[in-house]
């Protein structure tokens, strides 16, 4: 019996309700085992003493340390969750020049080397972590929580007219190639096409007729249902050839899929276990000629589109399941 589990993150972040509570709440519903979620600053030593086990998410802020210190010193299972490659991460914005600071990075290296479990979401992430940090690291993919999806109605288009969505966090560089290849997309046809942005907006796009952007919601649960309804024709999912980025999550391919929504992915290694060249999903280089000739043909061929699409969803309802999931984080916790 696993017994207590105290996670330590933030509560509101999208990782935790993606990676951690969908399954956690699944197992804890069946009698596995309870959990709670405290902030770093909210924990105490007092309060690490009466759990089990402690699980980290994404803890990399230095004063995470001493907590880290605390569950060693009370014999503590530690797990540390870790979704992005902290120690790789860009300089060109502004929580990267905060995560790169030498002392982010030592806690950051501090974790890897002396969690009894490294849970990552990459299998790029894992050989990494695997080879230079720990060998008891752990890759399992995300789920999609099928419960979600009530009976929802999507919305209905303009007859003729085509959306094309973008869902996610900012990402300038890696978007650059898909601006001009956008620009010239719209130019071409019109009021054909429209633009829905769930998050970031590229500034260069955001003042277009045909572009609307909403802001993103915290909402894991209410965001899926916003995904679901909103009918995309087209998902994007730019991602830039280098080792931050290859150590992502395939869940772009897991939230489009889920929501029948085709997507153009970033040929990168992120995507090579799920997404298969117009079958479950459409693979372009990383250019401008590449996206706007990807973007053109998924326009123009509505027939794989929909293939496409009923595809990546057998695919996520195969692999990808909540039970499956759980059934995964089960065992971990069992075996630690």
């Amino acid at each position: 019996m696993v017994g207590k589990i105290l996670i330590i993150g933030p509560e509101r972040s999208t990782s935790y309700q993606i990676i951690l509570l969908q399954p956690l709440r699944y197992l804890e519903e069946l009698g596995y085992f309870t959990f709670d979620i405290q902030s770093h600053k909210q924990a105490t030593k007092s309060s690490i003493s009466s759990y089990d086990i402690i699980i980290f998410l994404r803890s990399i802020e230095p004063d995470t340390l001493r907590c880290l210190e605390w569950a060693h010193l009370l014999g503590k299972k530690i797990i540390y969750v870790i979704d992005d490659h902290f120690l790789a991460i860009p300089t060109t914005t502004r929580i990267g020049q905060l995560y790169s600071q030498p002392s982010y990075q030592k806690t950051c290296t501090t974790f890897l080397e002396t969690a009894h479990v490294v849970k990552v979401e990459s299998p790029i992430m894992y050989e990494l972590i695997r080879q230079q940090f720990n060998p008891h690291v752990i890759y399992f993919p995300g789920c999609v929580d099928f419960s979600f999806f009530k009976p929802w109605n999507k919305r209905k288009k303009h007859e003729g007219q085509l959306v094309i969505g973008y869902e996610g966090a900012k990402k300038e560089s890696s978007f650059q190639p898909v601006i001009a290849a956008m620009k010239q997309i719209m130019m071409e046809y019109g009021d054909i096409i429209r633009l829905e942005f769930y998050g970031y907006c590229p500034a260069e796009l955001k003042d277009h007729p045909n572009v609307t952007h909403m802001e993103h919601n915290e909402d894991y649960g209410q965001f899926m249902k916003q995904l679901f309804q909103a009918n995309w024709d087209i998902g994007l999912a730019p991602m830039e050839d280098k080792l931050y980025y290859h150590c992502k999550s395939n869940v772009k391919f897991r939230d489009y899929a889920s929501c029948h929504i085709p997507g153009i992915y970033s040929l990168s290694p992120v995507y090579r276990e799920c997404v298969f060249h117009k079958q479950t999903g459409y693979f372009v280089p990383q250019t401008k000629q590449g996206w706007y000739l990807g973007i053109q043909e998924m326009i123009n061929n509505p027939q794989m589109r929909k293939s496409i699409s009923k595809r990546a969803l057998k695919v996520v309802k195969k692999h990808h399941t909540l039970k499956l999931c759980a059934a995964n984080w089960k065992k971990l916790l069992h075996d630690l």
